[in-house]
């Protein structure tokens, strides 16, 4: 096959593939971002909350010396 052939074949095939919907796929691009935001907010909260529990813990078991 030569080189001259590749282009014409090429455009062949593409014509056989669908079409993207650009506007879909910035709809489902825009969903996964948010999904992505949210849990990674709901994951820091817990993470805060978490902390949070362990130093309150640590202080009522006198761990942690109060100063003040």
């Amino acid at each position: 096959m030569r080189r001259e052939d590749i282009g014409p074949l090429l455009g062949q095939v593409s014509d056989d593939l669908p079409e993207v919907h650009l506007a879909d796929r910035a709809w489902t691009t825009g969903v996964i971002l948010k999904r992505r935001r949210r849990r990674t907010t709901v994951v820091g909260v817990l993470v805060a909350l978490g902390i949070a529990l362990v130093v309150a813990v640590a202080f009522a078991a006198g761990w942690l010396p109060v100063s003040g």
